[in-house]
Order: structure tokens, then sequence, then C-alpha cells
């Protein structure tokens, strides 16, 4: 009896061991140049699972670190998924393009427009899990447009291009020492921003399940909007309040026509000008210098 026992057991185990995914990490490293340097550079940087970081600083190539990790219930699917998955170097005039490569990505260079079509039960089907993580080091006057959705948050420092274009679906969005033209959206994390000067035209903060936070230089003048379902708007300013922005919206359904009335909180600060638009669902703006 006493060996049957032991026999037992070690069966268990090797079943447990079959059960471990196999897992396997490298660094994918690109170095890139704009064609003609420029205060009308923009790299565009769009990822699915993992982390965007980038930095700015004093030179003139465009550094790119990827950490790629792939695991797998089997050496099969992850030698599988090491060669469907990725990164893609594009380039258009002004701007670059890095991008997750996979089967399931399109990107439209002449629109820069960036699709993933994964199946959700694709994993089942190949059995493989992948994460990447950029880490980009960038001149400091390029703009920028990043984009993830998942596992990962986007983290920006010291970039001050013309333009300043964030969107993350499931994690949070830091933009520190930065400037230009801003349009950011994550949906359900926070946004904090820290501006190194402050923008020239009009600018856009969505958020719909987290709050935003953001720090402009001292002298702002703009005319701010409000939108937010179960928050509120923050600001040490001195703020003169306006006319609400009211606008209306046709919609046509089976019983007829419907007209939707929109309403915004609407502030001036300073002397007014740029719209500095501010809506979200359940979070709070908090705007400050």
């Amino acid at each position: 009896m006493p060996t049957q026992i032991r026999t037992i057991w070690v069966f268990i185990l090797l079943c447990t061991g079959l059960t471990h995914a196999q897992e396997f990490t490298e660094t994918l490293k690109r170095e890139l140049q704009f064609a003609s340097p420029s205060h009308t550079n923009v790299l565009t940087v769009q990822n699915v699972n993992g982390s965007i970081h980038v930095e700015g600083y004093n030179g003139q190539t465009v550094l790119v670190e990827v950490r790629k990790t792939i695991t797998a219930k089997s050496q099969t699917y992850l030698e599988k998924g090491k060669r469907e998955i990725g990164i893609a170097v594009e380039e258009q005039g002004d701007k670059l393009f890095v991008y997750l490569d996979s089967p399931w990505t399109y990107f439209d260079v002449e629109k820069g427009r960036f699709a993933h079509h994964e199946n959700y039960n694709h994993r089942e089907k190949q059995r493989y899990r992948y994460h990447l993580d950029f880490t980009i080091k960038v001149p400091r006057r390029t703009g920028l447009h990043l984009g993830t959705m998942n596992n990962g948050d986007v983290f920006v420092r010291d970039v001050q291009g013309a333009l300043m274009k964030v969107n993350n679906l499931n994690g949070a969005i830091t933009l520190e020492n930065v400037a230009g033209k801003t349009h950011v959206s994550a949906l359900n994390r926070d946004i904090n921003i820290t501006y190194a000067d402050n923008p020239r035209e009009d600018s856009h903060y969505h958020s719909l399940n987290g709050d935003i936070n953001v720090t402009f230089k001292g002298g702002l003048d703009a005319d701010v909007t409000f939108k937010s379902l179960n928050g509120h708007f923050y600001t040490n300013y001195d703020v003169v309040a306006l006319r609400p922005e009211v606008t209306t919206k046709k919609m046509e359904g089976k019983k007829g026509i419907k007209y939707k009335v929109d309403s915004k909180e609407s502030f001036r600060i300073g002397d007014g000008g740029i719209q500095l638009d501010f809506n979200l669902l359940n979070g709070d703006a908090l705007v400050k210098n």
C-alpha cells in the first residue's frame, strides 16, 4: 500500500508540471530618425497589451526599446507567438509610426489609422498571450500620438512638441513637463498632467471612470467647458462663470425625429481664448497652477 501511494503522488506532480506556462522574453531595439527634423515631427506609437514610456532628450535620434513577453501552454504555441508578435516601423513625410505587428493588426499609413481586430476567443485557439512594453527616447520638440489598451500605463516626461495626443483604455495617463495641443482620453483610470508651456490651441480631456488633474503654468488665458454626470470641477484660478454651452443634436428614430439637448458648464480664466474641454462621467476635474 505505501508503494501505491508514492506512485500516485509522483503522477500528480508530473501532471502539475505539464500545466506550467512556458515564457519567452526578448528586447527589441530600433534607432529611427525623421527625414527632416522640425517642429512638425510626430511620433505615433500604437500598442494593445502593455505600457508606453516616453522621455524627451537633446539628441536627434528616436531610440525605441520594446520588452516583448510571450507566455504559452506549450513550447509549440510559444514558438508560434514568437513568430507572430513583433513591432513594425513606417515613415511618411515628417511622421514616424511604431506599432504592434500581429495577425490581427492593420495600420493605414496614409490616414495614420491603427486597427486591431482580435477575436475574443483567439487565446483558446492560439494558446499564447503577449505583452509589449515600450520605452522610448525622443527629441524634446517631437509631437506625440500614443495609444494602448490593456495591462499598462502611458507615461511621458520632458516632451514639448506641437501635439500631445494620448489614449489609454484600461490604464492611467501621466504627462510631466509637457507642451502642445492636447487630446487625452483614459476611460477607466486617472489622467495627471503638468505643463512646461500652456497649450496654444484648443485641447480636450476625457475620462469615463477616472479623475483629471491638470497643472498649468501661470498666465493661463482660456475658456473652460466642463461636463460630468457624477463629478465636480475644482480650480484655484479666479474664474468668471459664462453662459452654459448648449448644443442640440437631431436624431431620427422609429417614433420620428428627436432632439437631444446637451449642456456644459463654462468658465473663463484670465482673458479667455483657447478652449479647454473637460468631459467626464464619474470623475472630478482639477485645474490649478
